[in-house]
Parts: C-alpha cells; sequence; structure tokens
C-alpha cells in the first residue's frame, strides 16, 4: 500500500528563521531514502499517521504522512450458486466484499431484487448496479447448469425396505431438482390393484418406502409403476425385496 509523505524543514538562528516544505510524495510499502542540502538525509517509511520532531543545533524536522482517501472507488465481487438443470431456476446470486464509496448503498439486480441477494435464477446472463454517493458499478455475471443429459428422470427399478439404511425407499432419480415438482406416482401390484399413490413425489417428504396407502408393509414381490411428470407418462416395473 502506498502512503503520502509530507515533510517540512524549519530552520531557527539567533537572526531569523525559514521554513522549507517539499513536496508531497508518494512512497511504496519499502519506503525511500535521500540526501537534500547536502547534509540533510531523509528516511521515509509507509505506516500509520504519526508526528516526529529532531531537534539540534539549528534544525527542526517534522514528518507527517497523509493516509490515501479512496473516494469515487467502488468494488464488490458477486458469489454465484450455479442451477441444477437447464430448466431450473434454483441458482442464486450474492453480493460480498463491498468497498469504497460513501454508503448508504443501492444495490440493483437484473431480474429485479433490490437485497444483497437474487434468487430463483436460471441459466443465462445477469448484471447487478451498485451506487452510492459520487459511485455506480455495473457487473454482469452467468448461471451455469449441467448437462440436460444429468437432469433427465431415472426410475430404479429395486430396493429393499428392510431398514438397513440402504435402498430402504424407492427413489427417482433427480425428481426433487424442481423442474419436476408436478408429478404423480401410482403403484400397482401384479393383479392391476394400485395400492399406493403419492403427488409431488420427492424421495424425501412423499416417497414409497414399500408399504400399502395406509403404512403397512407389503410382501417382497414385483410392482408396477405408472409416473406422470409434466404431463408425460412413464411406465415400469420394480421388484421389492426383503
Amino acid at each position: 500500500m502506498k502512503r503520502t509523505l509530507l515533510i517540512a524543514f524549519v530552520f531557527f538562528s539567533s537572526l531569523a528563521y525559514s521554513q522549507i516544505e517539499l513536496s508531497r510524495q508518494v512512497i511504496g510499502s519499502l519506503g525511500q531514502s535521500e540526501t537534500i542540502y547536502g547534509d540533510v538525509d531523509i528516511s521515509a517509511t509507509a505506516g500509520e499517521a504519526i508526528v516526529q520532531t529532531i531537534f539540534s543545533d539549528s534544525l527542526t524536522l517534522t514528518q507527517g504522512f497523509h493516509q490515501p482517501a479512496f473516494k469515487g472507488f467502488l468494488d464488490f465481487s458477486i458469489s454465484i450458486t450455479d442451477a441444477l438443470c437447464p430448466t431450473s431456476t434454483d441458482g442464486f446470486a450474492s453480493i460480498t466484499e463491498l468497498v469504497g464509496c460513501k454508503p448508504p448503498y443501492s444495490i440493483l439486480w437484473s431480474n429485479g431484487s433490490k437485497t444483497n441477494e437474487a434468487e430463483d435464477l436460471g441459466p443465462g446472463l445477469y448484471s447487478v448496479t451498485i451506487t452510492a454517493e459520487q459511485c455506480v458499478l455495473t457487473k454482469t455475471f452467468e448461471v451455469f447448469s449441467q448437462p440436460q443429459s444429468l437432469c433427465d428422470l431415472k426410475f430404479f427399478n429395486a430396493f429393499s425396505p428392510n431398514d438397513d439404511g440402504t435402498n430402504d425407499t424407492w427413489e427417482i432419480e433427480n425428481i426433487e431438482s424442481g423442474d419436476y415438482d408436478n408429478n404423480r406416482i401410482e403403484i400397482y401390484n401384479r393383479w392391476g390393484q394400485m395400492i399406493w399413490e403419492g403427488e409431488k413425489y420427492d424421495n424425501k417428504d412423499v416417497v414409497w418406502k414399500g408399504e400399502s396407502q395406509n403404512g403397512q408393509a407389503i410382501p417382497a414381490a414385483t410392482y408396477f409403476y405408472i409416473a406422470t411428470v409434466n404431463e408425460v407418462v412413464y411406465k415400469g416395473y420394480i421388484e421389492l425385496t426383503r
């Protein structure tokens, strides 16, 4: 970091005095040294503001540091959480490390948010503008997502609900992503009787545990599902083992 150095010399004698003020200089963090008037050595270091007076027979040296001001300087960083899938709107962005100028700050995201955070972002380009007294700065950023192939639904065809902590529920991969909230799952036995159904299946709060609709455990066997997701119908079988 740099500091501005002000050095003033005041020479006293029995008859008169004179004061010499050197122009302000910007010095680096390592400081600097120089000799003026042939026999006066100047050594300057960057640091906190100080005033020091050194007396000799005819010399008074006053040294002062002027801290730099950041008026008109504004900067910030953006933290980004990408969306899960190309059609998801679960991306997130927030302002971090906001420095410079004089608060209060006014924030405006391109999606209309006026807080430190922007939510419900899908993949794409966005911008945010921050203004303060005599300052304005706009930055653009992009929200990405994983490929669609990694977001497609995958219906597992086997599970074992025996409470051992592994494969205890029937999972549909990616159904919890937010793209597939509009869903209805129906489970049938081999005689075509529906034994369980659920809407908004999410592998957690709404999930089939190998039970009937009233919560009774059903025997190991082959069962069949009909899944209607975003008006698309999927069908298949499930092997339930215990």
